[in-house]
């Protein structure tokens, strides 16, 4: 038996999500605060046993975006595969066509509803029904609703998803048209029938790590050291002998110490001192005693870790001597040994859920500590934003939780993908490529030369990085762009990924073949723009009906094209720090500088070929500046990416420039950067700065990228 499927609906982050799990080991990725560790919290109010059964959910429980909370239900349902033919098993097991003898045995679904208890519910049913229902009069019920009003409802054997808008819409509540259920007509196909007799959580083996931050202090914790947790089952084995021998024994030791001539004679002095300072009729008497604890299950509680660095055999310290990956790293071996305790207890189905175990811990031990985790009858969820672990991770077992607008968006990026390409995707994705899975937006480029030099464009020219905009660079290598863009669709990842690459257009001009044979360079340049023509009609057609990824092109290749935008600046710098004689260095100017693509080209791809693409590429960006031209595809490519270009980036990067070209401006320019910098900070919004911004450069790269975000529709 093992969770298939969780489904949330209005519960803090997810306003409407639907996550599908596998059998084995489930990885839940994404970047902080996008929901992980509540996605945990709402699975384990179902299956962990130690959770409180009387659930107390507040008004910030339940998700922004859906405006007012008020009549709104929160619902976390959990469906199961392979039930047994157990009897708790098959209290949860589906309805079929919703006859209650007509069960599906091999699935189940259990449910918690937080919603308005009935006397709301039939308010809201008999104003559904008034011919003359309004807003006005939905405000009148619900201004007085308050969390009183609510309660909490578990039920099996349900089969409608509620986070299908048309299913909550027709059977919890539509606001828009007014439309509310009879809450007397309880259908227990749809809701599922309530629990009674048997409680679920305690039929399942449910172990949670959490993510760590302290773990000494957890580890002193009466309530929640696993190590205590373990000593106390193991008490009950303790023989009555041994117990009644050690517990004499620690009694005689209290004595022995507390009968100490030493101890006697502080304790003497302590009496003799509040003696002289108010007298004998009010002195209180005086002992000093040794308390050990002379009860088993205190003495067991007084046990304490000592360990030992790997490296060093011979020694043992305490707790905190050791790294915090180490400590980390005895706390997760803990509980799941405290686990394998609950699990041998009879259980219809095991889970262990770790939130981020990552945390400290070294690369070959992340991994490592993944791929050990594989258990045959344990289903194991872990959350993580390590791309060490989501490296190693099923693509197939994974679910990618992604910030949205006030609530959180679920990607599943195996789904509706062949076996075959699954298994190709789980190969081809390292720690060095699944960053992009934890992206905002992707730009994919297949040459270290754009690998390298991309980045340094973004951050001198409008001093953000691509980090900051919480865009992956993606070097596919020789890896066809298809095979991992594939992973960006409606169905999958709903991220946009733009892809870079060369038109390899001739960068000199080609005879007609039928008049003369070719050169050897024209015969090469005719194959690559061949080539070239053929890999953008294929790739236009691959992304022709995929709104979330997009080809934008070089007309040459990378470096002609950034040379060709006015950069021969930054590329002569580069290379008077190679050659020495000037007389070399002023005949490679006058090649590079020429007007005709064909000398100047021709030069620039020598030199790549000479230093090698990616040496060429770092020897350039040493040289950037905050006036080195970007090619006008390549922010194309960053427009289309990126959904972060709020106002207060625009901002952030007009103030960069501003600054920067106080300092550096192009030759002639003579614009008082220093005082249209004051101007700017001066406005009161945003918005009118950016105008004031625009109207006074409008020939700054700014500019041109703020009309490219407008005309996208990126606010």
């Amino acid at each position: 038996m093992y969770i298939s499927k969780l489904s949330i609906r209005n519960f803090r982050n997810f306003r409407n999500v639907s996550l599908r799990f596998n059998k084995g080991v489930n990885t839940v990725i994404g970047e902080n605060g996008c929901g992980k560790t509540n996605l945990f919290h709402a699975i384990r109010i179902l299956i962990d046993e130690s959770m409180p059964r009387t659930i107390k959910l507040h008004e910030t429980d339940f998700n922004r975006s859906i405006g007012g909370w008020k009549g709104n239900w929160i619902i976390i349902q959990i469906e199961f595969e392979d039930l047994d033919s157990s009897e708790e098993a098959q209290s949860i097991a589906m309805h079929k066509m919703g006859v209650v003898n007509d069960f599906d045995h091999s699935k189940g679904t259990y449910s918690m509803y937080f919603r308005p208890r009935i006397d709301i519910r039939r308010k809201l049913f008999e104003l559904s029904e008034d011919e003359f229902k309004s807003k006005e009069l939905l405000e009148e019920i619900l201004v007085d609703v308050s969390l009183n009003d609510y309660e909490a409802v578990f039920t099996g054997r349900g089969n409608i998803d509620f986070s299908d808008d048309l299913n909550y819409s027709q059977y919890v509540a539509d606001f828009d048209s007014l439309v509310f259920p009879n809450p007397d007509d309880e259908r227990a196909d749809i809701y599922g029938v309530k629990m009674y007799g048997i409680s679920i959580p305690n039929e399942f083996a449910c172990t949670f790590a959490k993510a760590l931050r302290d773990v000494e202090s957890d580890l002193r914790s009466y309530r929640d050291n696993p190590l205590l947790n373990l000593l106390r089952d193991k008490e009950k084995n303790i023989s009555i002998d041994k117990k009644t021998h050690i517990e004499s024994q620690i009694t005689t030791l209290n004595k022995n110490i507390s009968d100490l001539d030493e101890v006697k004679l502080v304790s003497s002095g302590i009496s003799q001192s509040i003696k002289e300072t108010v007298g004998e009729t009010y002195a209180p008497n005086v002992r000093i005693k040794s308390e050990l604890p002379d009860e088993m299950e205190k003495l067991l509680q007084s046990l304490k870790l000592w360990v030992g660095d790997s490296d060093e055999e011979d020694y043992e310290g305490r707790l905190w001597e050791l790294s915090l990956g180490g400590a980390n790293l005895i706390y997760l071996s803990l509980k799941l040994l405290e686990f394998e305790k609950i699990k041998k207890e009879n259980k219809i189905a095991n889970f262990i859920l770790i939130e981020e175990p990552e945390a400290h811990l070294h690369t070959h031990i992340q991994k490592t500590l993944f791929q050990k985790l594989k258990n045959e009858r344990t289903q194991i969820f872990i959350s993580t934003h390590s791309t060490n672990i989501s490296s190693v991770s099923a693509i197939g077992s994974m679910n990618i939780l992604g910030k949205g607008n006030r609530k959180t968006e679920v990607y599943n990026p195996a789904k509706n993908l062949s076996p075959k390409k699954i298994v190709k995707l789980e190969r081809y994705l390292d720690a060095n490529r699944t960053n992009l899975l934890f992206a905002k937006g992707i730009i994919m480029v297949e040459g270290d030369a754009e690998h390298i030099l991309i980045p340094t464009l973004i951050k001198k020219v409008f001093g953000v990085s691509l980090d900051e905009l919480g865009i992956s660079l993606i070097n596919i290598g020789s890896t066809g762009f298809e095979n991992l863009a594939q992973l960006f669709s409606e169905d999958r990842i709903r991220r946009n990924c733009s892809i870079l690459t060369d038109n390899d257009m001739s960068i000199v001009p080609l005879p007609d073949p039928a008049e003369r044979d070719d050169t050897t360079y024209e015969k090469n340049c005719r194959q690559s723009e061949v080539a070239g023509i053929a890999r953008k009609v294929k790739l236009d057609s691959y992304c022709l009906d995929n709104i979330y990824v997009a080809p934008f092109y070089a007309k040459y290749t990378f470096e002609v094209d950034f040379l060709r935008s006015n950069n021969s600046y930054e590329v002569i710098a580069a290379l008077k720090k190679e050659y020495k004689k000037k007389t070399e260095i002023d005949k490679i100017e006058k090649l590079l500088k020429d007007k005709s693509v064909a000398v100047s080209g021709k030069e620039i791809l020598r030199l790549a070929e000479k230093f090698k693409k990616g040496w060429f590429a770092i020897m350039i960006s040493d040289e950037v500046t905050c006036i080195t031209v970007i090619p006008e595809y390549i922010i194309n490519a960053v427009v289309f990416s990126c959904q972060s270009f709020n106002d207060a980036t625009l901002i952030s990067i007009a103030q960069y420039r501003l600054k920067s070209l106080s300092i550096r401006c192009f030759d002639g320019d003579d614009k008082d950067y220093k005082k249209i910098f004051e101007i700017l900070n001066a406005f009161a919004s945003h918005a009118e700065a950016l105008e004031y911004y625009k109207e006074t450069l409008p020939n700054d790269v700014l500019t041109a990228l703020i009309t490219k975000i407008n005309a996208k529709g990126i606010k």
